[in-house]
């Protein structure tokens, strides 16, 4: 058998099979397992969920600005503030499942203490948020946001 370190370094495709060792098995434990079968345990929890992530910052009158940290949806999203302290992010296409999705934004003022931020409904293409501040509508706000689809 060769040293481990003389086969050459390879960039796996999902149909590429990989030794594994079954310690549940006692004889002959070696085993194979697809690349991709190996990626689906990804440790995160989203690597075979559909899910979009973003962080997001909002100042003044001015819509929210979102960096993309993940999406596998398929879509593309548009945040916008549409009045004193109500947002919205719209998907290019209706991609949230009823009763099989999960909104979570979380966040805080930039200006004042004591400000939250809530979901406040979710459609098949718009998710809505608000920011509350002593309970009166508030802008100014930073955070993120998770919405997955099973």
């Amino acid at each position: 058998m060769a040293i481990i370190n003389s086969y050459p370094t390879v960039t796996p495709s999902g149909d590429d099979l990989v030794l594994i060792v079954d310690t549940s098995v006692e004889g002959n434990p070696t085993k194979t397992a697809t690349a991709s079968s190996i990626a689906s345990l990804d440790g995160s929890g989203i690597s075979g969920k559909t899910a979009y992530i973003a962080s997001f910052d909002q100042t003044s009158t001015d819509d929210p600005v979102a960096t993309e940290i993940f999406n596998n949806t398929g879509a593309t999203f548009t945040w916008t503030r549409t009045g004193l302290g109500q947002y919205q992010i719209t998907a290019s296409s209706p991609v949230f499942t009823a009763d099989k999705t999960f909104y979570n934004i979380q966040g805080s003022g930039k200006s004042a203490p004591g400000q939250i931020i809530q979901p406040t409904s979710l459609t098949t293409s718009v998710a809505s948020y608000r920011q509350v501040t002593s309970g009166s509508y508030s802008d100014g706000n930073r955070g993120w946001v998770e919405i997955r689809i099973y």
